[in-house]
């Protein structure tokens, strides 16, 4: 087996106990007490919940101690995940000052960690002098020079049995309620300590700098850790966006690796636009690509691509709102409404597809003569004109570039347009140029005829038809009559008539005169529909970004990694170590 000793001036953390640094010993005993704490006095309910509470404590303190991710410690990684969240991701700067021009300074080591921990240790010593001056004077009265191994009662003196007056029976009760007092004060002094000792290691081990987004001022971020190798970076793209489509609310991106990578795709959205609103992970060969359909949320989106080659180097790739058309424009005008329905690049193109949605019909005003003749009346009137055929062009713009389709109403239409190549913000305006043809139905005219005044005699035969009557009558009277002798007689003398006029049709000639005003005849006329025309011009401006052609890139060979160094003990164990406090082996 392969040994060798470890100097004192290497960056290594000391092993107190097992493969435990006095700061892990610490914190475990902290842990240890928060934890039974927990049990013993948290106000939860049953005994169960308070296990539960108790364990649940114990494995996250004792994993927040003892555990690493990728050779980190979780608390620094806990930082770091905090700092990215909270910090900015994107750095807005020239790439020149992200270049250190000159290398790091040399890290010096730590003779024994960080202050509060030197400190301690420090202290550790001055204790163990104080402890060997102690043994070396009581020396001086002992026969064998060495002071036996004794180990104290943690709460006050040992008790013995009875002596013989039997003096010590009555005063076990008191000596009894008097431990219990001394232990609760004990155990509540080391609770205390156990939380003062969590507090300190936490803000000793989470006290990491913030680095500055501008790069003008050097922090040491890695002063915590050991054996970190800061790398040379090796220059040149990772990873391409070689296709970045927008249609809806939905972002289609396709990325290429120039080398093997992993890589972790992020898409931010909400009011702000720091809201994860995706999450994605991938590992791509040299040259291979990968296709992503990405939500668009908020009134700024973006992405980021985060990635981490073979030789341990990372980086991210950021396409800000800026790159990305969304919302897409839409005009509404008169005849059509027109919107972009998708927008997307590729290395020396943009494509676009322009949706429209027209009007059957429409008010369309029009100089009309409603009435002639006598008269003449005309008129500009509003009248519904049904649309029979909108004809047109769509016409795409770029710095002098132009593209020409014809428009399809009530349809799509695709135009291609010719970009240069190379990283940039491509801004063009789509110009829809319509012409609608109308057929406008107008209502009848009113032919208005003059005449003059004029008499007019007119004979016509007047048939008269007289019906057929009949008629009868009768009619009684009574008289008196005297007589020669003086006598009276009365007689009544009744009449009868009959009357009968037969039925028959007289005709008689008759001239009457006419005499006629002067007045206006009006005489309707229906008319024909007539044709129109209506133009229309849009313009749809919007933007989208480019990336750079894609180039594979060649990684150095990663350096083999050393086999790690294996430790041997100095000594010869535990008793060497009773041997230097003075102490006497027991065994």
């Amino acid at each position: 087996m392969r040994e060798h000793e470890v100097p004192t001036h290497v960056q290594a953390e000391d092993k107190v106990l097992l493969w435990f640094s006095f700061p892990q010993i610490v914190a475990l005993t902290a842990v240890c007490a928060l934890s039974y704490g927990a049990y013993r006095y948290a106000p939860v309910g049953p005994t169960e919940a308070r296990l539960a509470l108790a364990v649940l404590l114990g494995l996250t303190g004792i994993a927040a101690v003892v555990g690493k991710i990728g050779g980190r410690r979780l608390p620094l990684v806990v930082a770091d995940l905090l700092k990215y969240r909270l910090g900015a991701r994107l750095y807005t700067g020239p790439v020149s000052q992200l270049v250190r021009g000159e290398p790091l300074a040399p890290v010096q080591p730590a003779r024994s960690g960080p202050e509060k921990l030197r400190l301690m240790a420090r202290r550790s010593r001055l204790g163990l002098r104080r402890l060997r001056r102690k043994i070396r004077c009581s020396e001086k009265g002992r026969g064998n020079g060495r002071m036996p191994l004794r180990f104290r009662h943690p709460f006050g003196k040992r008790r013995g049995g009875k002596d013989a007056h039997g003096e010590r029976a009555g005063t076990r009760r008191a000596a009894a309620q008097d431990g219990k007092e001394k232990r609760g004060k004990f155990w509540r002094a080391l609770l205390g300590a156990a939380v003062v000792a969590t507090l300190a290691v936490a803000a000793s081990q989470t006290a990491i700098p913030v680095a500055q987004a501008d790069g003008h001022e050097e922090v040491e971020r890695w002063r915590d850790e050991i054996g970190f190798d800061l790398a040379d970076p090796v220059p040149g793209r990772r990873i391409f966006v070689e296709r970045l489509s927008v249609e809806g609310d939905r972002a289609a991106v396709t990325l290429r690796a120039a080398t093997g990578v992993d890589i972790r795709v992020r898409a931010f959205g909400g009011p702000e636009g720091d809201w994860l609103r995706f999450w994605g992970s991938a590992r791509l060969a040299e040259g291979e690509s990968i296709d992503y359909s990405l939500p668009l949320h908020g009134p700024v989106p973006s992405f980021t691509v985060s990635w981490e080659d073979g030789i341990g180097q990372a980086g991210a790739l950021s396409v800000p709102h800026e790159w990305i058309p969304y919302p897409l424009p839409s005009v509404e005008g008169e005849l059509c409404t027109v919107r972009l329905k998708s927008l997307s690049w590729v290395p020396g193109a943009v494509h676009g597809i322009v949706e429209s949605e027209c009007v059957e019909s429409i008010e369309h005003p029009v100089e009309l003569q409603t009435v002639a003749g006598h008269e003449r009346v005309t008129q500009t009137a509003l009248i519904d004109a049904g649309v029979t055929e909108i004809p047109g062009v769509v016409n795409a713009v770029y710095r002098g570039t132009s593209a020409g389709v014809a428009f399809v109403p009530n349809g799509e239409v695709f135009f291609p347009l010719a970009v240069p190549d190379g990283e940039t913000v491509h801004a063009l305006n789509v110009y829809v140029s319509l012409k609608a043809e109308l057929s406008i139905p107008v209502p009848p005219l009113t032919v208005l005829t003059h005449h003059p005044e004029r008499t007019e005699e007119r004979t016509e035969t007047v048939s008269l038809y007289r019906p057929g009557a009949s008629d009868s009558d009768s009619d009684s009277d009574t008289i008196t009559v005297t007589h020669e002798d003086g006598t009276m007689t009365q007689h009544t003398v009744s009449a009868y008539a009959y009357a009968h006029v037969p039925a028959r049709t007289i005709q008689k000639d008759v001239t009457m005169t006419i005499v006629h005003p002067e007045h206006v005849k009006a005489e309707v006329v229906e008319r024909e529909p007539i044709v129109g025309s209506r133009d229309e011009g849009l313009v749809l401006a919007s933007y989208i970004g480019a990336d750079d052609l894609y180039a594979a890139l060649a990684l150095p060979e990663p350096k083999p990694e050393e086999p790690p160094a294996e430790q041997t003990s100095a000594g010869g164990g535990l008793r060497d170590l009773f041997d230097v406090l003075g102490w006497e082996w027991p065994w």
